[in-house]
């Protein structure tokens, strides 16, 4: 077991050679015959705007998809699709101790038995209540802008409450719940919740725009962790806490304009948010099965939503060619290490679309009882379209991914030999452990 010492010398050796590759300008790309084709075209379709709402996508070549009822985004739909109840979710089967005692008592206590994690999480009581989600608008409409223009502004007004990305969609209405649960710790303390005690999704709710908000969870705190320490569940709650905190204040603003809109964050959803993420352009359905991928954040994110009336013009979703990535790479899966990740080649049909099908039982069981920290990251942390340093290797690697199935296998490689996923950066571990509370 090398120490913390040893650990950061091997870091520096790696880090050295590692810049030093990079600043030697072509050698990766001439091995893969790729600079005089690729990187020409990666810097001209850089020129012409192929990010989305922000800089900084690291060259992947993002394209929209028209709204088709056979397709969401890159996720083909073969039949009809059952709506969810909140109480199906991963956490609340626990509860109700259908995968055993011990994930049971660890759905109570996961998070917030590393004390940075619980201090977080007591935060979002405060944005859990009806009043802080939803509300009556204001009975004087106010005049607003054509609905492109006003799309814009919402956007910059996200942007401005310090989302890290945001986009818009035609809400997909089979993602919201058809009930919600009681609250988790009732159905942890008080036993199977009984369908009297679930409480109808109104249809009144469906309200036909979604806002899709991203918070990034912290690129440095990520490089410094295995992906399932102690900071883990406190990187996840950060980033719920100011995405949903996002959501109610955009929310709110909304109903001050005098339209409809509800916040939808993980203290109080009413939907299940991958799809509508999808549908406003923010990503792809991935490998991990249950995750919208965005092109430049991976899902080194947390995303809230606000569901609303106010009349806006719909962003397209995206296609960076993750479906034929994903087939391909397999990171996720070879390094999860629950074994929840699917490793079958294909997409398989599931409650009426193609996806591919994790095993929510396996993975929910490993978070709740993680005796090495707080959660699980893992998957987020070694997935290759994470953004990295800022380097024209990753960009092209990127870019090759977004384009070509044949060249998907680039951006991996680029990962796997820069150790990108699997380096434990001491020097950015910047925050306490306590090993003993994680038994």
């Amino acid at each position: 077991m090398l120490t913390d010492k040893q650990k950061d010398e091997q870091y520096t050796k790696f880090r050295v050679t590692r810049r030093n590759f990079i600043k030697a300008g072509t050698g990766l790309a001439t091995m893969a015959g790729l600079f005089s084709v690729m990187n020409k075209n990666y810097v001209a379709e850089a020129a012409t705007g192929t990010v989305l709402n922000k800089a900084g996508l690291n060259g992947a070549s993002v394209n929209l998809r028209e709204v088709n009822d056979n397709w969401l985004g890159t996720s083909k739909i073969v039949g009809p699709i059952k709506q969810r109840s909140e109480l199906e979710i991963g956490f609340y089967q626990a509860a109700q101790g259908f995968y055993g005692a011990e994930a049971k008592k660890g759905v109570g206590t996961f998070i917030p038995k590393h004390p940075l994690g619980g201090a977080i999480s007591s935060m979002r009581k405060f944005l859990a209540t009806e009043d802080a989600v939803h509300g009556v608008p204001s009975p004087n409409k106010l005049p607003i802008p054509d609905p492109e223009r006003m799309s814009k502004h919402i956007k910059e007004t996200a942007l401005f409450l310090h989302a890290d990305e945001v986009g818009i969609g035609v809400m997909p209405k089979y993602a919201f719940y058809t009930h919600n649960a009681p609250p988790l710790p009732k159905v942890l303390y008080e036993g199977t919740a009984k369908l009297t005690d679930l409480k109808p999704v109104p249809e009144s709710h469906h309200y036909p725009y979604v806002i899709g908000i991203l918070v990034d969870q912290n690129l440095t705190t990520m490089l410094g962790s295995t992906g399932y320490d102690g900071i883990s569940g406190s990187m996840s709650m950060n980033a719920y806490l100011f995405s949903g905190l996002i959501a109610c204040t955009l929310a709110a603003y909304i109903r001050n304009l005098g339209y409809n809109a509800r916040a939808q964050h993980c203290a109080n959803y009413q939907m299940t948010l991958p799809p509508a993420l999808i549908a406003a352009g923010l990503g792809e359905m991935s490998r991990t099965g249950e995750c919208a991928l965005h092109p430049r954040l991976g899902f080194r994110h947390k995303a809230a939503a606000v569901t609303t009336d106010l009349p806006l013009l719909p962003d397209k979703p995206i296609d960076f060619g993750l479906v034929d990535f994903c087939s391909k790479c397999l990171k996720c899966a070879e390094n999860c290490p629950a074994g929840a990740i699917s490793l079958d080649r294909d997409q398989k049909e599931f409650n009426g679309y193609y996806k591919w099908v994790n095993d929510m039982p396996k993975c929910t069981v490993f978070r709740t009882t993680n005796s090495e920290g707080s959660s699980c990251g893992r998957c987020m942390k070694v997935c290759p379209w994470n953004d990295k340093e800022q380097s024209w290797v990753h960009s092209v690697g990127t870019w090759a991914a977004s384009r070509s199935g044949t060249a998907a296998k680039l951006l991996k490689d680029v990962d796997d030999m820069f150790g990108y996923g699997t380096e434990v950066v001491q020097e950015y571990r910047w925050w306490l452990e306590w090993p003993e509370l994680y038994k």
